[in-house]
């Protein structure tokens, strides 16, 4: 029987929740052993179960988890210069203030 990976981790408590869920709904699954480092370790289904078990996961709360640990996304640079001009506007004005009640007579 063909496996696939739904889910890797190095959170042995997750490897734990994710058994006890999986075999409470009767789910064919397998846990791999550590990789080379270690360190990950997979949960693997099989094909007629990987729908259900993704449900799962989903319903779980674990796939919110693993997008967490993945790469962080850079900020467009459009963005970053939306701030520097609000930050110099509000410099500027702040200024403009700071001259009119400086120059009371």
């Amino acid at each position: 029987m063909k496996y696939f990976t739904i889910y890797s981790t190095k959170d042995e408590n997750e490897v734990a929740v994710l058994k006890r869920v999986y075999s409470e709904e009767g789910i064919d699954y397998r846990v791999t052993e550590a990789d080379e480092k270690g360190e990950v370790k997979r949960v693997q289904v099989t094909e007629d179960d990987k729908g259900k078990a993704r449900e799962l996961l989903d319903q779980t709360g674990f796939l919110t988890a693993s997008q967490a640990h993945a790469p962080v996304r850079r900020r467009t640079a459009g963005r970053r210069w939306i701030f520097i001009f609000l930050a110099a506007f509000i410099i500027i004005i702040v200024a403009v203030a700071i001259l009119m009640f400086m120059n009371v007579e």
